[in-house]
């Protein structure tokens, strides 16, 4: 029985153990802590009372250049990463996405153009297939080449673009055999056929009550298709735009250090002007001040910074319209009536919507400020450096060795 006991009683045993020993690592992690934070108040703001003039411009020739390399580089960093990717979403992305939903579309209302002609067999043979065809075929191509010079594909997808076009080549080219032979019904619906199957998997012909057939797209190996491959890369650049469009850790680490820091060296700067006032009857020293000066660019900085995370979540949304609300239908009912007022669902608009939202969302007076917030910060950190160092230099040879202040 007494075994059996200390059996039981071992588990609890172990378990208070355990807890001792994660209280006592709580209680030295707190210590460390508050030793840190101690040491960070002292170097960011010490008293001006009780200290040596020399000890207090040396605290403050090491904290508060410290300050500003840390301010203004982990500023620099998320400021360039939301301007960056602004540039990306709308000069690469954005038009990237536009390019691939007007080849899909222009691919299908060709498909439809196609069937529609070749139905008039010895008409289509001799005046050749329509004008829209024609030109819906050269657009989707002109498209597919944008995209590929838009740089927003990875070097996989831009493989797969290379295929998609060869597809278009070999597509366009049962659609000829399909002319050749339009007063032969078999072979006219033989080419039209493999035509439509390059196109879609689950193919389906066009008829004059659904001119413009649902072709959905399939994913995984059967992916085969124009459409599926097509439907494939808008949703590989769907999927960086939104990721490009949000902040992620980093971005959202550097920020919060960088607001930490920017206001311990305001703090700093003013007390050390105060001291200098009191301690040195320096009623104003110019060089600090220029130094806090460029401590107003920050809010601009921040606020074009907040903009361009707006404008890019807006956008979102939009970007996912162009894969998904935009239709064949939508785009030939635009051409045919231009001056009916823009659909909300036709590519056009939506790009327009991106173009006026990403452009929108910016400070315009900041472009091409963002490669010098950390240059800005080393100029800062030296003038701040420098002008203490003078100072105390300055001090240490009026005063007598020793004496104190």
């Amino acid at each position: 029985m007494a075994r059996q006991e200390s059996r039981r009683l071992a588990p609890d045993g172990r378990s208070r153990a355990l807890a001792q020993d994660t209280l006592r690592l709580a209680r030295a992690g707190a210590a460390v802590a508050a030793e840190l934070a101690r040491r960070i108040r002292r170097y960011a703001w010490p008293p001006t009372t009780g200290h040596r003039n020399r000890g207090y411009l040396r605290d403050r020739l090491v904290a508060l250049p410290l300050l500003a390399l840390v301010a203004f580089g982990a500023l620099g960093w998320a400021y360039t990463g939301a301007r960056d990717d602004s540039a990306y979403l709308r000069e690469q992305a954005a038009p990237a996405l536009v390019d691939l939903a007007d080849a899909r579309a222009s691919l299908l209302i060709a498909q439809s153009e196609a069937e529609r002609n070749l139905a008039d067999g010895r008409a289509a043979e001799l005046s050749g297939l329509s004008e829209r065809y024609r030109t819906r075929v050269a657009r989707a191509t002109q498209s597919l080449n944008q995209v590929t010079r838009s740089g927003a594909l990875t070097v996989a997808e831009e493989q797969k673009l290379r295929v998609v076009s060869a597809l278009v080549v070999d597509y366009t080219g049962w659609i000829g055999r399909a002319q050749g032979h339009a007063t032969d019904p078999v072979l006219r619906e033989a080419g039209l056929a493999t035509a439509r199957s390059m196109l879609c998997t689950r193919t389906s012909a066009a008829s004059r009550e659904n001119p413009y057939p649902a072709c959905p797209a399939e994913t995984g190996v059967g992916a085969t298709s124009i459409v599926d491959r097509v439907t494939g890369l808008e949703a590989g650049l769907r999927g960086r735009f939104a990721d490009r469009a949000a902040w992620g850790a980093g971005a959202i680490t550097a920020t919060v250090v960088a607001a930490l820091a920017f206001v311990l060296l305001a703090v700093g700067l003013w007390r050390t002007l105060s001291f200098l006032r009191r301690r040195f009857r320096i009623r104003l020293s110019i060089p600090l001040a220029a130094a806090a000066l460029t401590l107003l660019a920050v809010p601009f900085l921040a606020a074009d910074a907040l903009l361009a995370l707006h404008a890019q979540r807006e956008t979102v949304p939009v970007a996912d319209a162009l894969a998904e609300q935009t239709s064949p239908k939508t785009e030939t009912a635009a051409e045919e009536r231009p001056f009916a007022g823009p659909d909300p669902r036709a590519i056009e608009t939506l790009q327009a919507r991106i173009d006026d939202g990403l452009s929108d969302g910016r400070l315009t007076f900041l472009d091409g400020v963002a490669p010098f917030v950390l240059p800005a910060g080393l100029a800062t950190a030296a003038l701040i450096a420098g002008t203490l160092h003078a100072y105390r230099r300055e001090y240490l040879v009026v005063t007598r060795p020793g004496a104190l202040s």
